[in-house]
């Protein structure tokens, strides 16, 4: 019960206690001799104020990090769903982080809502602190090791995404149709990368450029149409959604066994929810 609670909430529960204690003492005194409690029962409403809001304090406190992770764990289950991802963050703003300093279960569950956000680099800062106060922590451990594979895939999809746009950036100055060779590496690329659970905008415009270059326009558009969705102002996204619409992008083998095989059906990756 006493967890969530700064020093001097405590020291006031503790106070409020022996203050309700010693005013019994001296109500049950008075009662034995027979004499007036009148005057007594006024004080009575200090202590019960003093353990009253410290309680109310601890229990504000437990609700917040049970409604953390509750909702934290149903985004991780459905991460396309926008008005979680806005719970989420809402319930960790609202939180009061600094009294979780020594409670590894409420850490943990902060990590946890990051985690569910796509936000590594906080889940994994707040998952180190849990597992600091309690290394043998079950759901910290097992959590750890998630946050840990999704930055690795997170990791992987850059350095893709990196070499996917050099590879369009070097069709781009040929000014004309992307030569075999040239179709058959972004077409590889495109093949290994692995989507993370939420992208951003830049990348996915990347990915929806590289799958317009091999004729894949249909799912290119798709990319380009959750982007929208996301920021309908995006110029950029705007531009590129008419140039795919146009044509502009020509490939020179657009019937090879490598882009009919390619799995496109792994980039209907979640969108970040725009902040």
């Amino acid at each position: 019960m006493l967890q969530g609670l700064y020093l001097y909430e405590i020291m006031l529960m503790i106070g409020g206690g022996i203050l309700f204690l010693a005013l019994v003492f001296l109500l049950v005194w008075k009662v034995v001799k027979d004499k007036s409690i009148g005057s007594l029962l006024p004080f009575f409403f200090l202590p019960i104020i003093m353990i009253g809001w410290t309680t109310i304090k601890s229990v504000s406190y437990d609700n917040g990090k049970i409604d953390i992770e509750k909702i934290a764990d149903s985004l991780a289950k459905n991460p396309a769903d926008t008005l979680l991802q806005k719970r989420v963050a809402k319930a960790v703003a609202a939180f009061d982080t600094s009294r979780a300093a020594k409670d590894p279960v409420a850490l943990n569950a902060i990590s946890h809502a990051y985690y569910a956000l796509g936000k590594y680099n906080e889940a994994i800062a707040y998952n180190q602190k849990a597992l600091t106060v309690d290394p043998g922590l079950p759901q910290a451990i097992a959590l750890k090791g998630g946050i840990e594979r999704q930055i690795a895939v997170k990791n992987n999809y850059d350095e893709n995404i990196q070499k996917l746009a050099s590879s369009l950036k070097a069709v781009d100055t040929t000014k004309s149709a992307a030569s075999p060779e040239a179709t058959g590496k972004i077409t590889r690329i495109l093949t290994t990368i692995q989507p993370p659970v939420y992208t951003d905008e830049k990348s996915s415009l990347v990915i929806a450029k590289g799958l317009a270059t091999v004729n894949k326009t249909g799912e290119s558009l798709q990319i380009v149409n959750k982007v929208l969705q996301a920021n309908p102002q995006s110029q950029e996204t705007l531009q590129l959604k008419k140039d795919i619409e146009a044509g502009k992008f020509s490939t020179a083998v657009a019937d090879s066994t490598q882009t009919k095989t390619l799995n496109t059906k792994k980039f209907n990756f979640v969108r970040r929810v725009k902040s």
